[in-house]
């Protein structure tokens, strides 16, 4: 699919600072369109975790440039806490940013993809979905789910030419929230946002014969 400038198009769901404005610069940088969206902050403004505000936005983008041939998810939300000291409205909450806003995503874009005879979801994980840790218990629970549902959707669509890759960020993107919430956290330890978004971009276009469904990124001093 290409918009009415015959560039490719891409979406960018859950936008923000540091690897949503990295992937955004990369993707442009590469040729692609790229809409934006948020709560505040991106070209289109909804609730990822709302299904009406989803299928309202991709109508809304449909109608403006047509069908999205890649569509990243970024959505999540990190909590880090006692379990005991989690309420059940925060696990909840984590457990929607992360798990019900995909499903919404998804729902709404592979449809259209199929019609349009394929395209690209990439869904951004975390270490927190392979391993549970100490006071991840909402973060982690909504990161497996994650995870499940993503591998669930590759197996379902991929014969349908629908490439659904799992991208697992094990370590601290570089971006002033992280260096906000992480005072100690030295650049040589960070994963640098515009590397990753290259991964991501690279993912993109990967032939059908030799398809990533999951893969992890890291900086080289991380251990694992």
């Amino acid at each position: 699919m290409t918009t009415s400038k015959g560039k490719p198009l891409a979406v960018i769901a859950g936008y923000g600072e540091g690897l949503g404005e990295a992937i955004k610069y990369t993707f442009e940088n590469d040729g692609f369109k790229v809409v934006t969206i948020s709560r505040s902050g991106g070209m289109i403004i909804a609730d990822t975790t709302n299904a009406n505000d989803i299928n309202r936005a991709f109508g809304q983008i449909d109608a403006l440039h047509g069908t999205p041939d890649v569509v990243i998810c970024n959505t999540a939300m990190l909590t880090i806490e006692r379990f005991l000291s989690t309420t059940p409205a925060r696990f909840e909450e984590t457990w929607r940013t992360s798990v019900m806003s995909v499903f919404n995503i998804s729902q709404a874009v592979i449809p259209m993809m199929i019609k349009q005879g394929g395209g690209t979801l990439l869904v951004t994980g975390a270490t927190a979905g392979i391993r549970g840790s100490k006071n991840f218990s909402a973060f982690s629970s909504a990161k497996f789910a994650l995870r499940g549902l993503t591998q669930s959707l590759a197996r379902e669509f991929q014969p349908q030419r629908i490439h659904v890759a799992h991208v697992i960020i094990d370590g601290i993107l570089w971006s002033p929230k992280s260096r906000e919430r992480f005072p100690a956290l030295q650049y040589e330890n960070a994963i640098e946002p515009n590397e990753a978004a290259s991964v991501y971009l690279n993912l993109t276009k990967q032939p059908a014969s030799a398809w990533t469904q999951e893969m992890d990124i890291r900086p080289y001093n991380e251990l694992f």
